[in-house]
């Protein structure tokens, strides 16, 4: 009898895993344009609210910060601090489903058109990311955002 319940249950979360719509995938991957977009208007709240309610982001300095207020403020310090007007890209190179509810995307980033603090153009940033995302309420979100600029295989792929 155990072995039959533990059957049932293996087949049933099996099930699970396989109804994964693509709707869910398309739902993901566009949250990365709808990142940029924000980034375009320099929406600092735009951008947080991307985000789950208390997800995280680790910059590459290594700084992190945590819950959609905070991420707020900080992407709209980035902004006054030059990055208004800059333009951001991002493309999702490796999407992967954890459960259902929850997938891993491995992608690269590059930001051109920012400005130091006297005015003159910085030189183009890139790099890669890595974001969970999250299902809640029938809805995807980024549960954690995690960029550098160390590790750039990502870029060339």
């Amino acid at each position: 009898m155990k072995f039959f319940a533990v059957m049932l249950l293996l087949g049933v979360g099996s099930l699970a895993w396989a109804q994964t719509p693509d709707q869910d995938e398309a739902q993901i991957r566009n949250l990365i344009p709808a990142f940029t977009d924000a980034w375009a208007r320099a929406d600092g709240q735009g951008i947080a609210w991307l985000f789950a309610p208390d997800g995280d982001l680790v910059v590459p300095t290594g700084n992190v910060f945590s819950g959609r207020e905070t991420i707020a403020g900080f992407y709209t310090s980035v902004f006054a601090q030059g990055y208004r007007g800059s333009k951001g890209t991002g493309d999702i190179v490796r999407l992967r489903f954890v459960r259902p509810d929850v997938a891993l995307c491995d992608g690269a980033w590059s930001i051109t058109g920012a400005h130091d603090k006297d005015g003159k153009e910085s030189p183009p940033e890139r790099g890669v990311f890595m974001v969970v995302a999250v299902k809640q309420e029938g809805k995807w979100r980024i549960s954690a955002l995690r960029e550098q600029t160390s590790a750039t295989s990502l870029i060339s792929q």
